[in-house]
């Protein structure tokens, strides 16, 4: 199954986690792109990320993606599907 991929290391700030930054940047991503999709967002990343990082990208997806998994492309998890009529 091919998934659209969305890896919050490539919101982190010189490979650093920083709040403020992650959050411009990922207010700054154009979501409509991901619009019935089926998305994973990447976990396991070698950097520190906080679980609410993983939350506040969800909810960016939520009611955009067809679907919306956490894990990597072989092990993961339905976090987020779109209603049946949509």
């Amino acid at each position: 199954m091919a998934f659209a991929v969305v890896d919050p290391a490539d919101l982190l700030a010189d490979g650093a986690f920083f709040e403020d930054s992650f959050i411009e940047q990922a207010n700054a991503v154009d979501w409509s792109q991901y619009a019935g999709a089926k998305v994973l967002v990447r976990g396991c990343n070698s950097t520190v990320i906080p679980p609410w990082a993983y939350m506040y990208l969800t909810g960016k997806l939520a009611g955009v993606a067809r679907s919306v998994r956490y894990g990597n492309e072989h092990d993961n998890i339905v976090v987020y599907r779109a209603p049946k009529d949509e």
